[in-house]
């Protein structure tokens, strides 16, 4: 495995966040037509660089992941924490979701909202993520799709 380093995003980041936003959603099997239905949802816009804690997983020097808060929220929210399927399982999905639990905790804040793709629902509870609801969310073939809607307590970095 190579090492990894975490730090924050910056402008220059942004091409390769929204593909590694795009290319892990893929990774769940979604039809072309719904990826390109989400594509601007999956994307970070720019101006958020400056307001939401924002940090990227880089390998050899290329973006392979990152996570992205919403502190205007009451919880914050997690906006984003995507990793590059290829890199899936080599522990940079738990360290970026511990970089942004570091950050969230130290502004005071004692939970995370997560408003979970369903695939993404285990990985989240691994960390003791809590059901809190679910938003109805459904797709061609999957009429009774939910997103899961989750609170992570802070201190469980």
């Amino acid at each position: 495995m190579h090492p990894h380093l975490i730090r924050r995003a910056t402008l220059a980041d942004l091409t390769q966040m929204n593909r590694v936003a795009f290319e892990s959603k893929a990774h769940w099997a979604y039809t072309i037509r719904q990826l390109e239905a989400w594509r601007d949802d999956l994307m970070t816009p720019s101006h958020t660089l400056a307001s939401h804690p924002t940090f990227v997983a880089e390998i050899g020097g290329r973006v392979v992941g990152f996570v992205q808060l919403d502190p205007c929220a009451s919880p914050w929210s997690l906006a984003s924490l995507w990793v590059l399927p290829e890199c899936m399982g080599r522990g940079l999905g738990k360290a970026l979701l511990g970089r942004a639990l570091d950050i969230a905790r130290a502004a005071g804040q004692t939970d995370i909202a997560i408003d979970a793709d369903p695939n993404a629902l285990g990985f989240y509870q691994s960390f003791g993520a809590r059901r809190q609801s679910v938003v109805s969310a459904p797709i061609e073939g999957q009429p009774e799709r939910v997103r899961p809607q989750l609170l992570l307590a802070t201190s469980q970095a």
